[in-house]
C-alpha cells in the first residue's frame, strides 16, 4: 500500500437526496514535510506548497468514502500528516479564520495515535467539539506524533474550558500536558511525551 494518500478521492455515488447532511462542509488534507527528509527549517510558503487537499465532503456518506482510503497514523512514516478543517478555512496559521487564535498540541505513544485522531474527527464533524475549533492535525513524529488542535481566537478563559474539554473527551488524566499556542507568536519548544491509558467513547455524526 502506498505510504500517502491519493490527491483525490471520489467521494460516494449515492444520490445526494439519500445522504445524510451533516452540519458542515469539511475539507481533509494531507502533507509530507520535506524538511524533515532534508533536515532542512520550514519556510511558511514551503509549508502552504505541501499541503495537499484530499477531497471535501459535507455527508455522512461521503466522510465514509474518503476516510475508509486514508492510511492510519499508526503506520505512517515520520513526516506525514494528516488535516481536517472546517469549509473555507486553510490549514495554515495565517489564514484570517486562524491567525488570532492558536493551537492545542498533545504528544502521543505511537500505539494510542490511531484511536485518538479517530475521536477528534468524530467529535468534530459530529458536532461534539466547540464552534471555535477550526480544525485538527495528527503529525507523525519519530518516536512519538503529535495532535494539534486550532481554534479561531485567543482567550484565556476560554482556552482553560478547551483544555478542560480535551481531558474529559479524550480521558486523559492531570499529569499529561497540554500545550497552548499564540499563533502570532510560535515558538519552538520541546515537550514530555507522557502516557495515558484511553478508553475511546463513541459519537453520532450529524
Amino acid at each position: 500500500m502506498s505510504t500517502i494518500p491519493p490527491a483525490k478521492i471520489t467521494t460516494s455515488n449515492i444520490d445526494k437526496t439519500e445522504k445524510t447532511k451533516l452540519k458542515l462542509k469539511y475539507s481533509f488534507y494531507y502533507r509530507i514535510s520535506e524538511s524533515v527528509q532534508k533536515n532542512t527549517i520550514m519556510e511558511t510558503k514551503d509549508y502552504e506548497n505541501q499541503v495537499k487537499k484530499i477531497a471535501d465532503f459535507e455527508t455522512i456518506e461521503d466522510f465514509w468514502a474518503i476516510f475508509q482510503h486514508l492510511r492510519k497514523p499508526d503506520s505512517c512514516r515520520q513526516g506525514i500528516e494528516f488535516l481536517l478543517f472546517k469549509e473555507n478555512i486553510k490549514p495554515i496559521w495565517e489564514d484570517e479564520n486562524n491567525k488570532k487564535g492558536g493551537k492545542v498540541s498533545i504528544l502521543l505513544n505511537k500505539g494510542y495515535t490511531t484511536i485518538i485522531w479517530e475521536e477528534m474527527i468524530f467529535a468534530l464533524i459530529g458536532g461534539v467539539l466547540p464552534d471555535k475549533i477550526n480544525g485538527i492535525v495528527v503529525s507523525c513524529k519519530g518516536q512519538y506524533n503529535k495532535l494539534q488542535i486550532w481554534f479561531n481566537i485567543w482567550e484565556e478563559k476560554s482556552n482553560s474550558d478547551i483544555d478542560d474539554m480535551i481531558r474529559d473527551l479524550l480521558q486523559m488524566p492531570k499529569e499529561v500536558t497540554l500545550e497552548f499556542k499564540k499563533f502570532l507568536n510560535i515558538k519552538r519548544e520541546n515537550q514530555k511525551v507522557l502516557s495515558f491509558n484511553y478508553f475511546p467513547k463513541t459519537y453520532a455524526c450529524g
